[in-house]
């Protein structure tokens, strides 16, 4: 990949066990909902990562579901294509040495 080019892909839940056990026995030993209205355990759902040609990884856009996440992948990407990389990365909060890097 060429300085200045991104690779957008996107991850699944990352799943913080900790929490999933911790909200699991919240309705058992007081407070909470019961386990099984909870979507997501984790503290972060699917995410769009865009990919610098240096390989590093930044986090652009996180959702609840595996498949928004993908739609998101998309418009992100289309987003990078068509605004230039300034204007991409001024919408998307992303530093633009992590472009050029």
């Amino acid at each position: 990949m060429d300085p200045g080019q991104l690779r957008f892909e996107v991850t699944k839940s990352k799943i913080s066990w900790g929490t999933y056990f911790r909200d699991l026995m919240k309705p058992r030993f007081g407070g909470g909902v019961p386990a099984a209205t909870f979507e997501d355990y984790s503290g972060r759902g699917p995410s769009v990562i865009a990919e610098n040609a240096a390989g590093d990884k930044r986090v652009v856009a996180v959702t609840k579901k595996l498949q928004e996440a993908k739609d998101k992948a998309v418009v992100v990407e289309d987003d990078f294509r068509t605004l230039g990389a300034a204007a991409w990365c001024e919408r998307y909060d992303v530093p633009p040495s992590f472009v050029s890097g």
